[in-house]
């Protein structure tokens, strides 16, 4: 017998048949697996770098809006206090305290209530069918 010598072909290291030399089954579904978990690896990997780079951006935004908001609330006290002391020069200091508060308490209510009317519901024009049209107020 002479199996020593014999050659090994593709097929035959792949586990797949001699006559027909294609891949068996089971070779065929390993190498599905084994490019399916490649797939899904580096499918996971962008999905990382995407959620670090939208993170990093968010962090960033946050960052400068922040000091945005930090520097208009500079701006806005500089500016009340300026008004403060040109409007009432010769007066205490308790009288312009008083002043610059009720200057920023009356923004701030105004503010909240700009705030509180555009978040209510606004009203809704329905057609009832008859050609006439019914007002609803939800609240």
């Amino acid at each position: 017998m002479e199996l020593a010598n014999t050659p090994v072909t593709q097929a035959d290291s792949a586990g797949g048949d001699n006559a027909t030399a294609e891949p068996s089954v089971s070779s065929s579904f390993e190498h599905l697996v084994a490019g399916s978990q490649g797939v899904i690896t580096k499918r996971i990997d962008l999905a990382l770098l995407e959620g670090q780079e939208l993170l990093s951006r968010t962090l960033q935004r946050a960052a400068l809006v922040s000091a945005g908001m930090v520097l208009a609330a500079a701006a806005w006290f500089a500016g009340a206090a300026a008004l403060v002391l040109f409007v009432i020069p010769d007066a205490n200091p308790v009288v312009r305290l008083a002043a610059f508060a009720s200057l920023n308490g009356t923004c701030a209510v105004g503010l909240v209530t700009l705030a509180l009317r555009r978040s209510r519901p606004q009203r809704r024009v329905r057609s009832n069918g008859n050609g006439s049209q019914s007002h609803n107020v939800n609240r």
